[in-house]
């Protein structure tokens, strides 16, 4: 009996000075193996690798501009004209209008603005018949006569060479902008494109982009097109 007493009496004192050495008493163990346990967490917790950054020829200043798709999220009828993905025989970029009614794609137009030599010209400073700035436009209630050569005729409408004025809804140097029919397109690379405004590719196009204003009483338009980004495929390489 004295001898299992001994034994039981040895065994907890084992038990006890063990908890005590490995939470209470200093480590005998060499300094780099102490410091690699100590740093094993960082390494499994170890942040992702940082992204390479972008520089800004690389991206454009609007995820909308950067796509040449568009999709109509918006219930209210409306217009946005976006990037393209051809250019004509002139090097002119050809731009998408879409046509907006209730929430839904219904018509896309082929249009140009500007001319292929004024892409990257200033697009808020007068004269440089450049394409129209972005932003949002209020669109006239009728047909106007154009008082331009380059305003083309349209046949079967009231008026002979129609025009339908928008209005910046922001500060712009830019102003008497509007939709018409380019006379020039694919014709004369000197007059080919507009000086700024939406120029239709023929007089089908611009009647029926014409019906569908009048009939889904479309008031507003959102012009997001990208002339610089190296992304958009309208951009010549010059």
């Amino acid at each position: 009996m004295k001898l299992q007493l001994a034994l039981i009496t040895l065994t907890l004192t084992f038990a006890i000075t063990g908890c005590s050495t490995s939470q209470a008493q200093p480590s005998t163990e060499p300094q780099n193996l102490q410091s690699d346990r100590t740093t094993k967490p960082v390494i499994i917790a170890e942040a992702p690798p940082l992204k390479p950054k972008i520089t800004s020829s690389e991206i454009s200043t609007s995820s909308v501009e950067s796509t040449s798709g568009y999709q109509c999220t918006s219930n209210k009828n409306h217009l946005f004209l976006g990037n393209g993905t051809m250019k004509n025989k002139y090097g002119n970029p050809i731009y998408l209008l879409h046509l907006c009614v209730n929430g839904q794609a219904r018509r896309t137009f082929e249009i140009v603005t500007g001319r292929n030599y004024t892409q990257q010209l200033n697009r808020n400073q007068s004269g440089t018949q450049s394409p129209l700035p972005n932003g949002k436009y209020r669109i006239g209630n009728t047909l106007v006569q154009g008082t331009l050569v380059e305003v083309g005729k349209v046949d079967g409408l009231n008026v002979r060479q129609p025009f339908l004025a928008i209005s910046p809804l922001f500060s712009t140097g830019r102003s008497a902008l509007g939709f018409h029919v380019d006379p020039s397109y694919n014709k004369d690379p000197k007059e080919d494109g507009t000086s700024g405004c939406i120029g239709f590719l023929n007089q089908t196009d611009f009647k029926s982009f014409w019906a569908n204003v009048q009939q889904y009483q479309v008031k507003d338009l959102q012009v997001a097109i990208n002339t610089k980004a190296s992304d958009n495929p309208n951009v010549a390489e010059r």
